[in-house]
């Protein structure tokens, strides 16, 4: 019984400490960290962290990859959009981005492109940068799964930044 508890003590601080997969942001600029949500689990979890610039300062990309290339984040590809696009793009009156997510492998059978909900803090033209990184999402109840789950958000003026993560199933 003794051994059990202990394990149980020590899968708990396991699976809730504060060390995630993407855990490199939380210290990045932490003193312009404006949002933070940090939801983690036994199966998966999500971050969300956005940034704002001091005045006279900006993020660059190439920093910014340069940072997520040390952390075994690889840059795919980009898309810009334009505040018009976003306008109606709300979750309960509020903000959000939808996250183009490939949840299968694309030689699966089932290969489709879904998307994962995540609130937006920029309201600007921005562009949106999707990374593989070492974690994997999994379909539920399938083997199929994807590692370009990493997000940057740029405001088009280089002032804003969000980062979104996720893993796990």
């Amino acid at each position: 019984m003794k051994k059990i508890l202990i394990l149980l003590i020590i899968f708990n601080f396991i699976s809730c400490s504060k060390i995630t997969p993407s855990g490199f942001w939380l210290n990045y600029e932490t003193n312009l960290i404006t949002e933070k949500q940090n939801d983690q689990g036994p199966f998966g979890g999500t971050l969300s962290i956005n940034w704002i610039a001091d005045n006279g300062s900006e993020f660059k990309i190439k920093e910014l990859t340069e940072l997520t290339f040390e952390n075994d984040w690889k840059l795919i590809d980009s898309t810009e959009y334009k505040k018009a696009e976003l306008t109606n793009i709300t979750e309960s009156g509020k903000p959000n981005i939808n996250l183009p997510l490939k949840n299968f492998k694309p030689e699966s059978k089932n290969s489709n492109t879904e998307s994962k909900s995540f609130p937006r803090w920029i309201e600007t033209d921005f562009t949106l940068y999707r990374f593989k990184t070492n974690w994997h999402i999994f379909e539920s109840g399938t083997d199929d799964s994807t590692n370009e789950n990493g997000f940057i958000l740029l405001s088009s003026d280089n002032k804003k930044m969000t980062v979104y993560h996720l893993w796990g199933e």
